[in-house]
């Protein structure tokens, strides 16, 4: 198998705003005061696989015949 896709429900971690786009922020404050909307833009998708984890999205190379499988980690 081999790995499509990983995907998380989180975007951005809003705990260190290590990567944010600029569009969310506003460019006279700087670091944590800076990111427009708060905690709730590192969760935009609202998206949340199981509790929290990583969905992992498998594909055969072999024959795309076979079903994808996935994975939660």
């Amino acid at each position: 198998m081999r790995l499509l896709l990983t995907a998380e429900g989180e975007e951005m971690d809003r705990d260190s705003h290590t990567w944010m786009p600029l569009e969310d922020r506003d460019p006279s404050l700087q670091g944590m005061a800076s990111i427009r909307g708060g905690p709730s833009v590192a969760h935009p998708t609202r998206l949340r696989f199981g509790r929290d984890r990583d969905l992992h999205v498998f594909t055969c190379p072999a024959d795309p015949g076979h079903p994808p499988q996935w994975v939660l980690s």
